[in-house]
């Protein structure tokens, strides 16, 4: 384990090539390519610029506040230059190379990977296969990280019981529209929590692990025809070799909403496709029954949310019917998508992928 005790210190080094033993340990961030298709490159623009600007933070030592015990020795210790995967399923990523190389500072080693034909989970699998990191740092080409993510996600591998490290993911809510999903969607409203906990559940938007750790699970699992829901699996298979997955809340990211109502109702569909699916990808009535209720049942929870916490995303009181409406449209595509994938798991089961 990577942590900082001598007994572990000479573990490690035993393992790290002679190249890196001044040093101890290197970072490799991987990011997916696939999100841009329905949620834009600029977005991804910003992610590198912050990406770099907190790389840089660390490399001077300008840490945030609230820090676990540890990091900051901890962080001092990585290497000064830091890996960057970024891969694609499609070849036409080829042509951005050298934009997204000016967008990177000269500390950054790019890998520019193209796996044709993958999607997201997929794509992070084949992107950690050729890392050289020592702790891999998951981040979505479509999130924008809080100032301080990288500082407080990466530095908590100080404590040595953490192997897996996840961040909070919010919607920013900066329009009417944002502050509907930030309140009616998959995500929580932001929360000033400092504590690193075991989360109830996680997403795969921010998530770091020990390199060692991510690899000895054969990465994210095959989900079959789903687009979605590998999280979970992933939760199941740390737990069988006795590994845990941490929160710390400090580590956020801003997830967007979707871009327009064309996305709106491709991802309803599809998550209502995954909730069917998750059980079995063949027809069943109890699949169909699942998805549609729990479409239902967070149509209701996502009312809920807007009445009792609106006041936290700062939602007046005339936008609660339009919150209401697009809240309602998302779940009625929800449950839309695991009634046609009763009619037609084949079929749903090519479509709608994101």
């Amino acid at each position: 384990m990577f942590v900082l005790d001598p007994g572990a210190e000479r573990t490690l080094r035993a393992r790290t090539p002679a190249r890196r033993r001044s040093l101890l340990m290197r970072l490799s961030i991987v990011t997916e390519w696939a999100n841009t298709r329905l949620n834009g490159i600029p977005r991804a623009w910003l992610l590198f610029d912050a990406l770099a600007e907190q790389w840089r933070a660390i490399r001077h030592r300008v840490h945030p506040d609230g820090l676990p015990p540890g990091a900051a020795e901890l962080l001092a210790r990585f290497e000064p230059r830091v890996e960057i995967v970024v891969a694609s399923g499609t070849p036409e990523v080829r042509a951005l190379e050298d934009e997204i190389r000016a967008r990177l500072p000269p500390e950054f080693d790019l890998r520019l990977l193209v796996a044709d034909g993958c999607e997201y989970y997929p794509l992070k699998n084949e992107a950690a296969r050729i890392a050289s990191g020592d702790v891999l740092l998951f981040v979505d080409s479509d999130v924008l990280p809080d100032p301080g993510w990288m500082a407080h996600l990466v530095g908590s591998f100080a404590r040595p019981d953490v192997d897996v490290i996840c961040g909070q993911t919010y919607v920013a809510p900066t329009t009417p529209y944002a502050r509907a999903f930030a309140l009616g969607w998959t995500y929580l409203p932001r929360r000033d929590d400092t504590e690193i906990v075991k989360p109830s559940k996680f997403y795969a938007n921010t998530i770091a692990f020990r390199t060692e750790v991510f690899r000895s699970v054969g990465g994210f699992a095959d989900i079959g025809r789903k687009t979605r829901g590998a999280a979970s699996l992933m939760r199941a298979a740390l737990g069988k070799i006795g590994v845990s997955v941490w929160e710390n809340p400090r580590a956020a990211v801003a997830h967007p909403p979707p871009a327009n109502f064309s996305h709106l109702a491709v991802r309803a569909i599809a998550h209502g496709r995954d909730q069917y699916m998750k059980h079995g990808e063949e027809r069943h009535l109890g699949g169909l029954g699942r998805s549609v209720g729990i479409a239902m049942a967070r149509l209701g929870r996502g009312w809920y949310r807007t009445l009792r916490h609106g006041h936290r995303v700062g939602l007046p009181l005339w936008e609660v019917p339009y919150s209401f409406t697009v809240t309602g449209t998302y779940h009625a595509f929800f449950a839309l998508g695991g009634i046609l994938t009763h009619v037609s798991p084949t079929m749903m089961g090519r479509r709608f992928r994101v």
